[in-house]
């Protein structure tokens, strides 16, 4: 069985950080050092902790038992001062880096440099051993849940077929790449209607947040719907069904409704202008022309969304920067 390490060697006993301060006279850059691995083992030996805890949430091994939890503390108190002496995950280095960094700024002299470097291992010497635990809890808690989120996002990607498309791959990064993409697909689509592309990529716009919220099938994949267009009984093709918000007598509602989906942003542009052009519901809307202001009116008239200020909500896209350089 392996020898109990030394005192100093321990996480646990942070009351030995004051000895640094001695040290710092000495050798302030290697004293901060010690101080910076002491927090990474720490900060390593709670995210062992917190592994270990989301396995027991999950199910425990039949060979477990209070004697077996006690040595695992153990063999990850070790393994967290061992990792960090070694190079640990980098943590140490990274707080070296910052406050070196901030001591640059404010620190003229030698004579300086080593007040600041004493001043700041006596503030970390200081600190409870409670406190600096439930700050490395703290910290390697939100580690985990990001490390899981990226695990979830990836299965999800994963989960999406060969042949379709992640919804996320989609996603415009800002108003400008959504009009730049999508402005020649408003323009042959306009042509066909005889209408001002301006108002049908506005209306794009507001249906689908700059193309930064896109409807998206129950596997992650991407419907390519940007008109918010609802697969009723005459729909035949693929659909993706999901939360939506409309407006029942005025009042907000969220219900789960049921969305044409297509295989790419060209095949959405055809199916509006046709859907569109088929009902006599939005015939005064396609006579509005190059009337943008018309045209939305018209929409909302003819009951194409239940949102109230549906047409105002597209006059104000047909009044931002994006659009006014059309």
């Amino acid at each position: 069985m392996n020898s109990v390490p030394p005192k100093q060697d321990f996480f646990a006993d942070f009351s030995t950080l004051t000895d640094l301060k001695t040290k710092a006279q000495k050798d302030p850059d290697g004293a901060l050092k010690d101080v910076a691995q002491q927090f990474e083992s720490i900060f390593i030996n709670m995210l062992l902790k917190n592994m270990r805890s989301t396995n027991e949430a999950i199910g425990g091994s039949l060979f477990s038992s209070a004697q077996t939890k006690q040595y695992q503390e153990m063999m990850d108190s070790q393994m967290s001062q061992s990792m960090a002496k070694s190079g640990g995950i980098g943590l140490s280095d990274a707080l070296i880096r910052q406050y070196q960094t901030q001591q640059q700024a404010r620190i003229s002299s030698p004579e300086a440099k080593q007040r600041g470097d004493t001043d700041f291992l006596n503030q970390v010497a200081k600190q409870d051993l409670v406190r600096i635990q439930a700050l490395a809890h703290r910290a390697s808690t939100e580690f985990i849940e990001s490390v899981q989120q990226e695990v979830k996002q990836k299965n999800l990607s994963e989960s999406v077929g060969e042949s379709s498309v992640s919804a996320l791959s989609v996603v415009f990064g800002s108003p400008q790449e959504f009009v730049d993409n999508l402005w020649p697909h408003a323009q042959r689509a306009a042509e066909k209607l005889g209408v001002n592309p301006k108002a049908i990529l506005a209306q794009a716009a507001l249906e689908t947040g700059w193309g930064k919220y896109p409807i998206a099938k129950e596997d992650g994949a991407a419907s390519f719907n940007l008109f918010g267009i609802k697969a009723d009984n005459r729909w035949q093709g693929d659909r993706a069904v999901v939360s939506t918000l409309e407006f029942r007598d005025g009042v907000a509602k969220r219900e789960r409704a049921a969305f044409r989906a297509y295989d790419s942003f060209s095949q959405s542009f055809e199916d509006y202008t046709n859907f569109l052009s088929s009902s006599e519901r939005y015939k005064d809307a396609i006579e509005a022309g190059d009337d943008a202001s018309m045209f939305a009116a018209s929409l909302q008239k003819g009951g194409y969304a239940t949102d109230p200020k549906y047409a105002e909500k597209i006059d104000s896209i047909l009044s931002s920067e994006w659009f006014k350089r059309l």
